[in-house]
């Protein structure tokens, strides 16, 4: 599939988000992420290519889709033919379809508009969220143009080419950047992604206005050793407040919905949140932690 610098693959536009930067903000899902992490609630987005899903549960059993695509003997089947895009849409209830869908950059910024009373009257705006966003860079300033002032917030990992911060630097109001593994090792076994394209990045973003959070996975970012990495990496770069996110396990149906295994990981104990806003405190820095 061809996606043109005037179009964005989403996955979907959700309004009245209050967890995606400050304020009432309309939220944009892109598709496509550059990194693998075993916590990750959206794994529709991960792919940067449309793809099918089944959701078995909405089944009614009417075999519309069997009849329509001659290679199905049930729904299921769908997972066979990844590439039949057209044979997983127009079910009656919902439980076949496909994840990921092109919009243009004039589509997206006309709902984006639709609620700019909330926006100036609450201080949100648009967040550019994943997936990586960064990935389409380009698609998001098409957008941007077309929606003025609007407060824009990129929700980001910074694994992603160096060109793309670059064409968004100056361009966005507030990056928000998830401060996942600092271990070189661990974080290319774990994630995939590669430490230094992270630092490099998150260095050409030092006159940006950035936000930094923290996912709080057990056992893959909660851990005594990461938390130390943690704190060493918030002291040497100046940050005096950090959003750590509560994780959860909502996604369980969209990897079900993919044929996938979700992973095993927890959340850490309220106990624990609470030792981890005094060691930062102890160090000057602010915590807000977002249970969602």
């Amino acid at each position: 599939m061809v996606v043109t610098v005037d179009e964005l693959l989403i996955t979907g536009i959700q309004r009245f988000s209050v967890h995606d930067g400050p304020g009432i903000r309309t939220t944009v899902f892109l598709k496509g992420c550059t990194l693998r992490c075993p916590w990750c609630c959206n794994p529709e987005n991960i792919r940067g290519e449309p793809e099918v899903y089944f959701k078995a549960e909405k089944c009614i059993g009417c075999l519309k889709c069997v009849r329509r695509c001659s290679f199905l003997d049930k729904p299921g089947d769908i997972f066979r033919f990844p590439e039949h895009l057209e044979c997983a849409g127009s079910c009656p209830s919902a439980a076949m379809g496909v994840y990921g869908e092109v919009k243009g950059a004039d589509d997206v910024a006309e709902v984006i508009l639709r609620d700019l009373d909330y926006y100036i009257s609450s201080g949100g705006g648009v967040t550019f969220s994943g997936g990586e966003p960064l990935l389409q860079a380009e698609a998001i300033l098409k957008v941007t143009s077309r929606t003025g002032d609007v407060h824009t917030a990129v929700e980001t990992s910074l694994f992603a080419p160096m060109e793309s911060v670059e064409r968004l630097r100056g361009k966005v109001d507030l990056f928000i950047v998830d401060v996942k593994i600092l271990d070189e090792a661990r974080c290319r076994e774990v994630t995939g992604g590669d430490l230094e394209v992270f630092r490099r990045n998150l260095e050409g973003l030092s006159d940006e206005r950035v936000l930094i959070r923290f996912p709080a996975v057990k056992p893959y970012t909660f851990n005594r050793e990461n938390i130390r990495a943690l704190i060493r990496f918030l002291k040497e770069s100046g940050v005096d407040y950090i959003e750590v996110l509560g994780i959860h396990r909502l996604g369980l149906e969209k990897y079900r919905s993919l044929n996938l295994q979700m992973p095993e990981f927890s959340a850490p104990r309220d106990d624990e949140i609470k030792k981890l806003k005094w060691l930062l405190e102890k160090e000057s820095i602010r915590m807000n932690y977002l249970k969602i």
